[in-house]
């Protein structure tokens, strides 16, 4: 380029930064679920585990014949499950995050010891 000349540019296609419209709200970023959204599916979840635990005790009951040692544990068992069966469906959420809060900053390395323990049977679970 030579000192008296100009440079020219074509002009630009896509419009600046300034210029473009904001996208479509489909477009949002991932992880920018709502927090109604992400309760609606963990109450879903907590329901489905209620549900679960519900049928997981009815087989416990159906487990061994009556008057024996096992029949006798397999009842306690059932019972335990539906306890915590009806638990669940009557819990909300942020309920239950405040109470596992409060739970580990009460008693962090028993804590940190159940959650090693169920993430060791559940990797000895899921590996099969």
């Amino acid at each position: 380029m030579s000192p008296g000349e100009e440079m020219t540019m074509a002009p630009e296609e896509n419009p600046s930064p300034t210029e473009s419209t904001p996208p479509p709200p489909e477009a949002a970023p991932p992880g920018a679920e709502s927090k109604a959204s992400v309760q609606e599916r963990l109450d879903r979840a907590l329901h489905e585990a209620a549900r679960k635990l519900e049928e997981t005790a009815e087989q416990f009951e159906r487990l061994g014949s009556q008057g024996t040692k096992a029949s006798e544990y397999s009842q306690k068992v059932a019972s335990q499950l539906r306890t915590g069966a009806r638990y669940l469906e009557g819990a909300e959420v942020d309920d239950l995050l405040e109470r596992t809060r409060s739970t580990v900053r009460r008693y962090p390395v028993a804590s940190l010891g159940i959650a090693f323990g169920v993430g060791f049977v559940l990797a000895r679970l899921l590996k099969r």
